[in-house]
């Protein structure tokens, strides 16, 4: 089902340091007729007044290779390609000391609990949809025109200032289990509540054994991620309360 992104009309507020370099991708999307955003944790960061984001994520309505393929030109970066996946990975030097991850909108499918999704090209409403919780699912448009709006069409705003971790729908953690533990980190950094309706699927997931369910590399990498958050043992006490049930 195709949902319409609706656009909020207050501005991100873009730190000042990354200002020129959201609006050169935005520029060089605009001349490839590509729309761009950047998308997830920036966004969400930005609008908690986080400014020391390094690491940038932008989704792209077409051929986001393309578009990263022309950005690592124009600004001398090195690029790494994985087309299988319509992703990119652009690492720039010259005293931005920043990674861009840039990807095709998309979709995903999952044939059954806790495997890798099957993707295939979507929407940016269909790639916010795909997300984890609506915090993370926050769109800024860089194309000239529109740069700096906030496309927020399930509410991160919202959940933010009220504090709350939402999924997205009900079969989130079953889909992909890590996701429980990306909560706990969410959290834990941002001293947020789980919002009723998502505490209940998270505790249902967990009674099904949901975390068995995913691969030892993948669990490892959740785990190694939660220890390198700012308050690790709470983020390892609240996944055993939450594991206790």
């Amino acid at each position: 089902m195709r949902r319409r992104v609706s656009a909020a009309p207050a501005p991100v507020p873009i730190p000042l340091a990354v200002r020129p370099l959201l609006q050169r991708i935005g520029r060089l999307a605009e001349a490839q007729g590509l729309s761009a955003y950047a998308v997830g944790g920036c966004v969400r960061d930005w609008r908690l007044g986080i400014a020391n984001v390094t690491d940038l994520d932008v989704a792209v309505e077409g051929d986001g290779i393309r578009l990263a393929r022309a950005v690592a030109r124009a600004l001398r970066g090195t690029l790494e390609t994985h087309e299988q996946f319509g992703t990119a990975t652009i690492r720039l030097s010259r005293g931005m000391g920043r990674r861009v991850d840039v990807a095709s909108c998309r979709t995903e499918s999952y044939a059954r609990p806790a495997a890798y999704p099957k993707v295939s090209a979507g929407t940016l409403a269909e790639d916010l949809f795909r997300r984890d919780f609506t915090i993370n699912a926050m769109a800024m448009a860089l194309n000239p025109g529109r740069f700096g709006t906030l496309i927020d069409p399930f509410h991160g705003t919202r959940d933010l200032q009220w504090k709350t971790l939402r999924i997205l729908h009900a079969q989130s953690f079953l889909d992909d289990p890590s996701r429980l533990l990306r909560g706990v980190r969410f959290a834990e950094r941002f001293q947020f509540r789980w919002e009723p309706a998502t505490a209940k699927a998270a505790r249902e997931a967990i009674v099904s054994g949901a975390l068995g369910w995913l691969n030892p590399g993948r669990l490892q990498r959740e785990l190694e991620r939660m220890v390198r958050e700012p308050a690790p043992l709470a983020c390892l006490r609240h996944l055993g309360a939450l594991l206790d049930g």
